[in-house]
């Protein structure tokens, strides 16, 4: 696949629960963009089918092959394209908004308790810049007060 079609730079995985997310003119933290991605998922799971008996859930949760054979269901997985959504994040601490793209995952359990799981990754447009090992040293109190005196 080529580059425009597929994401295949480094990402992190967001889970900086106060960081905002702006999606178009919409904002979120990350907290509240992963708690409405799966209350619509498990809304999703709950949906009832066409003959409006059976939900969604119940149906997947098992796959019966035969009178004998019944296989359980485990998870149920959910990915957004490999495109990625066009976003911008504004990190707690940061200097500004970082542009990038979101892939979410969620994936939610078939049984009765119906527990979601929800993952963010973040690809960012520029990629970071690659942090020197003497970073911390320049950071640490003996050096700033060696660097002061001379």
């Amino acid at each position: 696949m080529n580059e425009k079609n597929e994401i295949k730079r480094s990402y992190e995985i967001l889970d900086g629960d106060d960081d905002v997310l702006l999606l178009g003119k919409a904002t979120f933290t990350v907290r509240r963009f992963k708690e409405l991605a799966a209350s619509k998922f498990r809304n999703i799971l709950d949906m009832i089918n066409k003959d409006g008996d059976t939900p969604i859930f119940m149906m997947m949760g098992e796959l019966q092959i035969n009178e004998e054979t019944k296989i359980i269901g485990g998870n149920i997985n959910w990915k957004t394209s490999q495109q990625g959504i066009a976003c911008q994040i504004l990190k707690i601490g940061s200097k500004g908004w970082q542009k990038g793209k979101l892939q979410i995952e969620i994936n939610g359990s078939l049984g009765y308790d119906r527990k979601t799981q929800t993952s963010i990754k973040f690809f960012p447009d520029e990629p970071p810049k690659p942090k020197s090992p003497l970073d911390d040293i320049r950071q640490s109190e003996e050096y700033k007060k060696l660097s002061n005196n001379n």
